[in-house]
């Protein structure tokens, strides 16, 4: 039985020690551990939880594959508390918040209450781990005059004076509050007044203020470092608790950090917090690192495959050079594969033949001549030219006749299109590279083009089902539909009557409510919070509330499927590629 496309690699479900074996540095990680607040944007499975996770104890100490482990574990500036998102902390959104309503703000009093919890028992493991790891200080009075501190400030009750054990009390007070919450479902109405216990009054950040100063002075470290607090996958925690966050990003208090994490789009109710005369902005206040946008996602990308590979193997000689992507010089001159190709295209496609003449290249021998041309023509031109080539059997009086169903094998394999094809995200490439890995010939380690193409296709296919089971409210619309729709113009545009050295292939969500109604807004969110659709042209320095306005494309994984050529280029309105469209034959799906 296959994993799920996106369980073959999670590290939500790996403690940070065992992230940390298969860890591998970026220039994002180093980022990260900064002396300052930062936010992690990006997609599910881009690695943002690896990242977080990799800011704990565990994890630092677990961490030796690599030469800048020992500098980074001993300069890091604060210890880390990991705070993950439980989706249970949004009362309101679980299966009994319904019931919770009538009992006026009780659904947010519990919510408060988990969030809280969560944090306290992460702040437990933050203190076992740096007095058993970091400071190596196992003094019984020390952590019993802490201990008597904590049961005083959490207000627990008969509790033995040892971290542990509040540990376990803090897990035991969560499961009787679930019992409070059937007891009052079940044995309270509406009017009846609730008898809160008082520990429903605490709050995380005004808790770790006064206890991580007593820590720091028990253990005889104060100063030594800051302390971040790690929440991680914001996108799935109630928007209280997002506000309470993102606020605090100008915290007053100037030894606890924020690292937060969430999806490339940030919820349009707490634009408001930064828009303010005191309001926190990117560069100065907060990094913003943004995982979409990373400008070593193919070396990171590389270092991947690399580490699956043992080390000893060259990827490009397990892989293969793919013509279309390599940057060979040799690719234009007269005899070479491109150039073959380029003639191929000019016999059987008029428009293309055509277009050359009007750039006023030779027919006969089609190679750059004037100065430029290799970079301003050929380059261009030279994915289309394939893609073309390899589909059309002819295309006369602009009426493209295709071949018949074949695998494109020769146009999506290799390591730039492996490298590329995942957007740098790390979940889908080890998904793949994994699978690549079983197929491996014995004798010279080479990976088969076929199988590349196979896995490539498959992996498209997974990713599309998962997205096809997201739920989407009461549209009669699902995502797939949009990306079919996005996928069908796209290839026309490559593949369409007209050769087009700029074709539309990208897409800018119309601002007009009229054009673009709000239940495709939704999906469309949720196939930038998926990956399905990559946020581009973002300003690095500023955050995004909204996808009006934005320019998109379809994630890599899919190009194979609609046939397109691994490249992002002009921009076209949404609604445009939606409507009725006689070049490829669709109704609006407006309609």
């Amino acid at each position: 039985m296959k994993e799920s496309f996106h369980n073959t690699y999670n590290a939500r479900h790996l403690a940070p020690s065992d992230v940390a074996k298969t860890f591998i540095y970026s220039n994002n990680f180093q980022r990260l551990v900064q002396n300052n607040h930062s936010i992690i944007l990006g997609a599910r499975g881009c690695g943002k939880t690896t990242l977080m996770k990799m800011l704990t104890i565990p994890a630092l100490y677990s961490w030796e594959n690599d030469p800048l482990s020992s500098n980074i574990r001993s300069t890091i500036p604060f210890y880390g508390i990991y705070v993950s998102t439980d989706i249970y902390w949004n009362v309101k959104n679980q299966t009994y918040g319904a019931q919770l309503e009538r009992y006026g703000n009780f659904a947010d009093r519990i919510s408060h209450f988990s969030v809280n919890s969560n944090v306290f028992i992460s702040l437990c493991d933050t203190f076992i781990n740096i007095i058993s790891t970091e400071i190596n200080d196992y003094d019984e009075r020390k952590e019993v005059e802490l201990s008597v501190a904590l049961i005083k400030a959490w207000k627990l009750d008969s509790v033995v004076p040892k971290i542990k054990f509040i540990r376990e009390a803090l897990n035991e007070r969560i499961d009787t509050v679930n019992q409070f919450i059937q007891d009052v479902i079940f044995n309270f109405k509406p009017e009846d007044e609730i008898p809160y216990p008082d520990f429903f009054n605490l709050a995380f950040e005004s808790s770790l203020e006064l206890i991580i100063p007593k820590f720091e002075r028990i253990y005889n470290i104060e100063g030594v470092k800051k302390w971040a607090l790690c929440f991680d996958e914001l996108e799935f925690a109630p928007i209280w608790l997002q506000e309470k966050l993102f606020a605090s990003l100008r915290s007053r208090k100037q030894y606890i950090l924020y690292k937060l994490s969430a999806s490339p789009i940030l919820p349009s109710k707490i634009e408001k917090l930064f828009k303010g005369e005191y309001s926190p902005t990117s560069g100065n206040d907060v990094d913003m690192i943004k995982m979409w946008a990373s400008a070593d996602s193919e070396d990171f990308s590389k270092k991947i495959i690399n580490s699956f590979l043992g080390g000893d193997l060259d990827v490009k000689e397990v892989l293969g050079s793919n013509e279309i992507y390599n940057k060979s010089q040799n690719s234009y001159v007269e005899g070479s594969t491109f150039h073959k190709k380029l003639l191929n295209l000019i016999n059987k496609d008029e428009s293309f033949m055509l277009f050359l003449k009007d750039k006023r290249v030779d027919l006969v021998n089609p190679v750059p001549l004037l100065e430029g041309q290799k970079d301003t023509l050929f380059r261009k031109i030279k994915p289309i030219v394939y893609f073309r080539e390899f589909f059309l059997l002819s295309n006369i009086n602009k009426h493209p006749k295709y071949r018949s169903r074949k695998k494109s094998i020769d146009l999506f394999h290799g390591y730039e299109v492996i490298s590329k094809v995942c957007d740098g995200n790390p979940r889908w490439l080890i998904g793949i590279i994994s699978q690549l890995i079983s197929k491996r010939n014995e004798i010279d380690s080479k990976i088969s083009k076929e199988d590349q193409y196979n896995e490539l296709l498959n992996a498209s296919k997974r990713f599309k089902n998962v997205i096809a089971n997201i739920p989407v409210g009461n549209s009669n619309v699902n995502m797939v539909k949009i990306i079919d729709r996005i996928g069908e113009y796209f290839k026309n545009e490559i593949l369409g009557g007209d050769f087009k050295m700029d074709p539309r292939g990208t897409f800018i969500v119309d601002e007009d409510e009229g054009k673009v109604h709000g239940s495709l807004i939704e999906l469309i969110n949720k196939g930038v919070s998926q990956g399905a659709f990559i946020l581009l042209d973002s300003n690095d320095n500023s955050f995004d509330f909204e996808v009006r306005g934005k320019r998109f494309k379809l994630s890599y994984l899919f190009y194979i499927l609609y046939n397109l050529p691994l490249r992002s280029y002009n921009p076209i309105k949404l609604s445009d590629c939606l409507e009725e469209n006689d070049s490829t034959k669709q109704v609006s799906l407006f309609n």
